[in-house]
């Protein structure tokens, strides 16, 4: 099994890596980025998750068109963040009010003016095992290779970075090494 690489962008050592929160293109950038934290090789298992549920699915996992809304996305599927993490984040008065409720910026429908909506209680609505299974009449096997492949993804988007599977620990996953 080998992995190619095709596209080092604007690829630098972890070392010489600076703060921006526009690093990486959008629908692959994890949110360590878009919330101004340190961060380092995590920000690539987040990229190359993405890419394979979009391989997988043919969808783009969060179709944000911007930060503050690939923040909601992300939020729609993993939960609400820590509070520990955002408190951590250079970027959180973008985000975040003082007591840490997400503030959502929207173009309201009908005044095509921006709204911002605090969000108190953020929920799940996204179920990633689900999205991944879709249409696809599986047999007890199939469908357990695609739990063991959604368990992998969801190591890999772990929102917190310090939690975040290692690429060392992926390669060592059942959906990788298991037959």
């Amino acid at each position: 099994m080998s992995l190619k690489l095709c596209d080092f962008g604007s690829a630098i050592h972890v070392s010489e890596a600076e703060l921006a929160p526009y690093l990486v293109s959008r629908f692959y950038r994890a949110p360590d980025i878009s919330l101004g934290l340190p961060f380092d090789y995590g920000i690539d298992m987040w990229s190359v998750a993405v890419t394979l549920y979009e391989v997988y699915t043919g969808k783009i996992m969060f179709a944000g068109k911007s930060n503050n809304q690939m923040l909601k996305y992300f939020m729609d599927l993993k939960g609400k963040f820590p509070n520990k993490l955002i408190r951590k984040s250079n970027l959180r008065d973008m985000y975040y009010d003082m007591n840490y409720n997400f503030l959502y910026h929207e173009v309201d429908k009908v005044t095509q003016r921006d709204k911002i909506t605090v969000m108190t209680n953020i929920k799940k609505s996204r179920n990633l095992l689900t999205e991944l299974v879709g249409d696809q009449d599986l047999d007890k096997e199939g469908y357990e290779k695609v739990e063991q492949f959604c368990d992998l993804l969801e190591l890999m988007t772990i929102v917190d970075p310090q939690k975040r599977i290692t690429c060392g620990d992926a390669l060592k996953h059942k959906f990788i090494v298991e037959k």
